[in-house]
C-alpha cells in the first residue's frame, strides 16, 4: 500500500477521470520525486547514518519527522532532544564521526502542496505529449518547456518543496 491522497481532487486538478490511470501517474510521479530526494516519501521507521558538523547537533535527511527512537555513536546511546529536522546532543558530534539515528518519517498522506505539484506536472507532461509547443489567446502567448528544461524545473520544484539545500 502506498501513500494515500484525495483522489478525487487529484482528477479535477488533472481532468482524468481515469482511477487506474491518474494513480499510475501519481505513483510514477512519486518514484521521480523520490529518486530526487534519494528515499521514499511513506511513512516508516529509518535508520540513517548521519555525520557531525563539529556542533552538539545533526540535520536529519528527511521530511516530516514524526518522532525519534533512538541514537547511537558506535554502540554508546546518546541522549538527545529534536526539533524539526535536528537531532541536539549534550555533545559536540565531529566531522570525522557519525551518529546512528533511529527515527519515523514519512507521509501517510500526501500534503495538499505536493499533491498540487505533483498532478501539475502531471498536466504539464499530458499537455506537452500531445505536440503543442506554444499558442496564444487574447494576446496571451503560452510556451511549454522542452523536455531538458522541464526535467531541471521538475528537479528544482521537488528541492524547493522539500528544502533541498545543496553543499
Amino acid at each position: 500500500m502506498g501513500i494515500k491522497y484525495d483522489l478525487e481532487i487529484a482528477k479535477v486538478l488533472t481532468n482524468i477521470e481515469d482511477e487506474k490511470l491518474l494513480n499510475f501517474y501519481i505513483n510514477a510521479v512519486i518514484k521521480k520525486i523520490e529518486g530526487i530526494l534519494g528515499y521514499e516519501l511513506l511513512k516508516g521507521q529509518i535508520t540513517s547514518l548521519v555525520s557531525g558538523l563539529n556542533k552538539n547537533y545533526v540535520f536529519l535527511p528527511r521530511k516530516e519527522i514524526e518522532r525519534v527512537l533512538n541514537a547511537k555513536s558506535g554502540c554508546k546511546k546518546l541522549p538527545f532532544s529534536f526539533v524539526n529536522r535536528k537531532v541536539i546532543f549534550d555533545e559536540i558530534i565531529t566531522v570525522d564521526s557519525y551518529v546512528e539515528i533511529e527515527y519515523i518519517a514519512g507521509y501517510e498522506e500526501l500534503p495538499e502542496n505536493l499533491l498540487m505539484f505533483i498532478c501539475s506536472i502531471i498536466k504539464e507532461e499530458l499537455s506537452n505529449a500531445e505536440g503543442l509547443k506554444s499558442y496564444g489567446i487574447r494576446g496571451i502567448n503560452y510556451t511549454f518547456l522542452n523536455k531538458i528544461e522541464q526535467s531541471d524545473n521538475f528537479i528544482r520544484g521537488v528541492k524547493d518543496l522539500f528544502g533541498v539545500v545543496e553543499i
